[in-house]
Order: structure tokens, then C-alpha cells, then sequence
């Protein structure tokens, strides 16, 4: 059992009160057994819980299997976009209206389960943002996966800490976990609405100076996942430069960055070089997520 601070009582008993985002699209098959695994485990640690289900324009069941959920425990709650606006923008719309003190986000497919956010959990006592790893071990075992998604996420993990400096090796995981009230402050400075906004999130949590902790945690990789590794790691990688851009011309103008930027001859080489095609990203309205001609939401 972690021995991490709860902070709200039942009876007389301390209990874990967070948020669960489970981000998902034409996830018809699999978020029956997500939501009856989370379900299940919620009730049995007897959490203050609420799970979120932030359905992105899916065109097959899947709305109709949540609401199912909905309808035998109120708390499992759906945020259902009308048209699909990217996964960044999912769980960003769903962490703003979640409303317990720890907010953490999941794959549907249970790669990671959701008891691990018990070992996320330890750590939030003296932490801002817990990011789950697939990359550091610890004394876990390895993780293993096919060979080319293992390149891949090695080439990734080094590319991100090579732009940025910053010593985090998983940035794109999805599992991660936040204190409730860093939301506000921390998802209005993001503006990818895509893949790499796990890897924004974490460049802006430094940026503000918040604390983050980076654990390894149990990842269980599966066949049927539907990320394609080749397709996306192109939209990653522009992604991620222009976050990079972005903070090096903030940095130029004095601007709040990471403390760990610098303007080596390598930077200001990059910089020159990008400055030829890319231009600030405009940031999304915040009530662009959450609009009535957009979204519906049940609770």
C-alpha cells in the first residue's frame, strides 16, 4: 500500500479524490472493458472519484456505450465533441471541468492500468505533474514492445531532451497526473491540440516552475493498439519543433522558458533555420473546447 497523502474523509477514512480522463476515439470495442476495469477499481479502493470519458467526434458506439456506463454510475461522465478536434484537445476540455483535487489522464486501452496511478500517487505530495515512464524501470521490469516502436520512442525521447535540455525520457506517455489547481494556469499556455501535446504539457510545467516528477510505471504494450507510429511521428516532430520555436523566440524576448534553455551557436543555428517557414502558433480560445455548438456534455 503507497503511502501518499489522502485528503478528503469518508466516515472515518481518508480517500483518494481525483479525476480520471480517459480520452477516446471510435473506441466502441474497447471502452466497455476500460470503464468496467476502472470502474471496478474505483469502487474498490473506495475512491472520491469521477471519471471522464472525452469522446473525440467518434462515428461508431461509442457515446452510446458511455452513456450505458453513465446511466449505472452517475460518476463515470461523458464530453462528447461534435466534430473531432484532436486528442490534445479532448483531455485539455476535460481536464478544465473536472472538479477533485488530482487530475490524471489514461489510455483506453489499459496499457498502463489504472491502479498505476496508486504508484503515480506516492509522489504527489512534493510534486505538481507525475509523469508515468515506459522508458526509466527502476525495478520494474522491462517494457517490451515491437522493435520499431521501441526505435522509435528512443529517437523521440532523445530528440525531445536534445531541443529542450530537460531531463524527462518519456514526455509522450500517456499517463500522467496533476494537482487540480496547476490546471487552469498550465493547460492555457498549451496550443497542440494533436499527439505531442503530452510533450508541450510537459516543457510548460516547466516553464512555470512547476515540480515534476518523471516514475517508471507497469506498461503493458498491445497489438491492437491504434496508433500508428510512422503516421504520427511526422506530425510529432513538427509538433515539437514549434513548441521549440515558440519558447526560443519567448526566450529572445525575455520571456517565461524553462530554465534550462540556453542560446547555444546549435540554438541560434535551428532557430535561423526554422525562422525561414514557421510562424507563432495562435492560441486557441479557451472556450473554443468548451462551447455549446461543439460539445455537449453529460454529468
Amino acid at each position: 500500500m503507497y503511502a501518499y497523502r489522502r485528503t478528503r474523509m469518508v466516515g472515518s477514512n481518508y480517500t483518494t479524490n481525483i479525476s480520471i480522463i480517459i480520452p477516446v476515439y471510435n473506441e466502441e470495442r474497447r471502452i466497455m472493458e476500460c470503464l468496467e476495469r476502472s470502474l471496478n477499481y474505483c469502487r474498490k479502493r473506495r475512491w472520491d472519484f469521477e471519471i471522464i470519458v472525452a469522446e473525440d467526434g467518434s462515428t461508431d458506439g461509442t457515446v452510446r456505450v458511455v452513456k450505458y456506463f453513465h446511466s449505472i454510475d452517475s460518476r463515470i461522465k461523458l464530453i462528447s465533441f461534435k466534430e473531432r478536434l484532436g486528442k490534445g484537445s479532448a483531455i485539455r476540455s476535460a481536464a478544465l471541468v473536472a472538479n477533485k483535487e488530482y487530475i490524471g489522464y489514461m489510455d483506453v486501452d489499459l496499457s498502463a492500468d489504472i491502479s498505476e496511478f496508486d504508484r503515480l500517487m506516492e509522489f504527489m505530495e512534493n510534486s505538481d505533474l507525475v509523469v508515468g515512464s515506459r522508458i526509466l524501470r527502476g525495478n520494474l521490469a522491462p517494457v517490451h514492445r515491437p522493435l520499431y516502436r521501441s526505435f522509435f520512442s528512443y529517437v523521440y525521447s532523445k530528440f525531445f531532451r536534445t531541443l529542450f535540455r530537460l531531463e524527462i525520457y518519456d514526455p509522450q506517455c500517456g499517463f500522467k497526473l496533476f494537482r487540480k489547481d496547476i490546471i487552469p494556469v498550465l493547460f492555457k499556455e498549451i496550443k497542440t491540440t494533436g499527439f505531442a501535446f503530452d510533450s508541450e504539457l510537459v516543457v510548460k510545467a516547466f516553464s512555470l516552475g512547476l515540480r515534476v516528477k518523471e516514475i517508471p510505471i507497469i506498461w503493458d504494450h498491445h497489438v491492437a493498439s491504434k496508433i500508428s507510429v510512422l503516421r504520427h511521428m511526422r506530425e510529432m516532430e513538427r509538433d515539437l519543433l514549434s513548441i521549440w520555436y515558440e519558447a526560443h523566440m519567448l526566450w529572445l524576448q525575455n520571456g517565461r522558458v524553462y530554465p534550462q534553455k540556453e542560446g547555444s551557436v546549435k540554438a541560434r543555428l535551428l532557430f535561423s533555420i526554422l525562422s525561414v517557414s514557421k510562424k507563432p502558433r495562435s492560441e486557441a480560445p479557451a472556450q473554443s473546447f468548451i462551447h455549446e455548438e461543439h460539445i455537449s456534455v453529460d454529468k
